[in-house]
């Protein structure tokens, strides 16, 4: 998940989301967004929950994008 934070409230937010079990990386990032994240959930329903029942309830978040991760399993063909 990338995060906007409020005017200096990366520190405070960073903290909130450590606390969290599902979130399992937090990193400050430079660019158009403050804070990426890994959220580890079992579904998308529980990522839904998670994101309207924890990461909005957060008042210093300004806004966020979810991105959701396919990891591709190549297969490479030799000539």
């Amino acid at each position: 998940m990338l995060i906007n934070t409020r005017q200096g409230k990366l520190k405070i937010v960073s903290a909130k989301l450590k606390e969290l079990d599902e979130i399992k990386e937090v990193h400050e990032v430079y660019g158009r967004f403050d804070l990426v994240t890994e959220i580890k959930t079992k579904d998308r329903a529980e990522l839904k929950s998670f994101i309207q029942n924890k990461i909005q309830i957060i008042e210093s978040i300004k806004s966020t994008e979810t991105l959701l991760v396919n990891d591709l399993e190549e297969e490479v063909e030799e000539d």
